[in-house]
């Protein structure tokens, strides 16, 4: 098992909010594989974002994989229409 050091609280809370982004993004990666939209994993990262920023942390990756959800979604939701 790794052993992290972090200076200070706010160093580890933002390591969690990009470690969860992470799991998520992952998480939701296997629906993406399918060819099904995966909305749930999109709309979980975009709240995460907005907490991490009413809180005051860096949120700039985990928009970054809320934007990759966003775009593939609608590209799925496209190709696919109102299955």
């Amino acid at each position: 098992m790794i052993n992290y050091n972090f200076p200070d609280l706010q160093s580890f809370t933002q390591a969690a909010f990009n470690r969860v982004a992470e799991l998520v993004s992952q998480n939701g990666q296997c629906a993406i594989d399918n060819f099904v939209p995966a909305f749930s994993t999109e709309q979980c990262l975009e709240h995460l974002a907005l907490v991490a920023s009413e809180m005051a942390y860096d949120y700039s990756l985990i928009d970054a994989h809320a934007d990759i959800y966003k775009k593939t979604n609608a590209e799925l939701k496209e190709e696919m229409g109102d299955c």
